[in-house]
């Protein structure tokens, strides 16, 4: 080994020391006084410190030939070296500007929500790959081509050892692709006794924190291969189902007396429906038996007549029409179930115009409450167990 080349890699080694002592510290400063983030981001991630490696190389390339026979071993290791420290390069230096690309869309308001983190592990792996096959072939003196045909033969084997991986891989690239999750997104998975909200999606799987706090790590082909609930839209649409019955005790199911419909048409919110509702029972009583007939107890049985079941399910209507807080532009209904040994269900089924949980459920809680309280002025009673009233 010449002199000449003793002082030229000397020369290299030290055009490397300044690029990483004196020119990245100062990329650095200059980065952090400039109003762009871009630039910051770009010597946070270290995509500078890795891109400025390049001015060594390419000097030691350029200039290794002049100082070296080309039929020597040391001519065949310094191409060698600077083929793989180009690749090397090449490859930290992508994966630093995809850093750097990954941070903005997380940044980005109207995608922060997307997690691209999968794919951009995909990508990051593809460049792995490449540098891995080129580091290879310059280190056992073989064509990249060579290692692609030995893969290839030995793809049967890799399949069998790395599947889950390679499903992994696959399916979190789907799930990018398809938009299936984002972060912050609600899901359950029953299966997994899993329902929280998606803090992570990395490309072999997803991070979700359950309500209590713990933390589940579901595999990215689990949720491709099989079902599981995303809330994301009950969220978008800014209202949350309320679906709940109320179980009416069959025996205080009845006709309304005269007194009784009289006290409840002066509730305020019934009395357009106790009004039409009179309207038009009296028209049918009359069409049937005269102008001044007087209706009997058989009556009742025989021609239309108002309940306190109906009338209450009158009643839970009109209240959730009155309430701010119940969505009106969604399906609200008060409906009966078919009935049950526990009693008829009457159920209440709304939206709540707020998708978070503490607010909700107070809300829930608030409609019953009032339901509960102002069953008994419809002469309507709750079933329960007979066991529980002796307590």
């Amino acid at each position: 080994m010449s002199l000449n080349f003793v002082i030229f890699l000397s020369i290299v080694l030290v055009v490397l020391l300044l690029c990483m002592f004196v020119v990245n510290p100062i990329a650095r400063k200059i980065a952090e006084k400039t109003p762009n983030k871009f630039d910051d981001l770009l010597v946070e991630k270290r995509f500078f410190s890795r891109a400025l490696q390049l001015v060594p190389a390419t000097i030691f390339s350029a200039a290794f030939a002049r100082f070296v026979e080309q039929q020597s071993l040391v001519y065949d290791i310094c191409t060698r070296v600077s083929a793989v420290w180009f690749a090397l390069i090449a490859f930290a230096a992508g994966s630093s500007f995809f850093d750097v690309v990954e941070t903005l869309n997380d940044q980005n308001q109207r995608r922060k929500n997307k997690s691209f983190h999968g794919t951009f592990q995909a990508v990051k792996l593809i460049l792995f790959c490449v540098c891995a096959i080129v580091v290879i072939s310059q280190v056992i003196g073989k064509s990249p081509v060579f290692i692609l045909s030995a893969m290839g033969a030995a793809a049967t084997i890799l399949m069998l050892i790395f599947r889950d991986s390679i499903l992994g891989v696959v399916s979190g690239i789907q799930i990018n692709l398809s938009d299936l999750l984002r972060k912050g997104d609600w899901i359950e998975i029953e299966r997994h006794h899993t329902d929280g909200t998606v803090i992570d999606i990395t490309l072999t799987s997803v991070k979700i924190r359950n309500w209590d706090k713990t933390i589940s790590v579901i595999p990215a082909y689990d949720l491709i291969t099989n079902s599981f609930k995303n809330w994301r839209g009950m969220e978008e649409s800014g209202g949350r189902r309320i679906k709940r019955s109320l179980f009416i005790d069959q025996q205080s199911i009845r006709f309304l007396t005269e007194e009784e419909i009289e006290r409840l048409s002066k509730i305020e919110i019934l009395k357009p429906y106790m009004d039409e509702k009179r309207v038009e029972l009296a028209s049918e009583f009359t069409a049937k038996y005269g102008e001044g007939a007087v209706p009997t107890e058989l009556d009742m049985v025989n021609s239309r007549h108002m309940t306190n079941i109906g009338t209450f399910r009158a009643y839970c209507t009109a209240y959730l029409r009155s309430l701010k807080n119940v969505a009106q532009d969604m399906t609200l209904m008060t409906r009966q179930l078919a009935p049950t040994p526990e009693g008829l269900p009457l159920e209440i089924y709304a939206f709540a115009n707020v998708t978070q949980w503490v607010a909700y459920e107070g809300i829930q809680s608030d409609i019953f409450d009032h339901l509960i309280a102002v069953l008994p002025e419809f002469g309507l009673s709750l079933f329960q167990y007979a066991g529980y009233l002796r307590k």
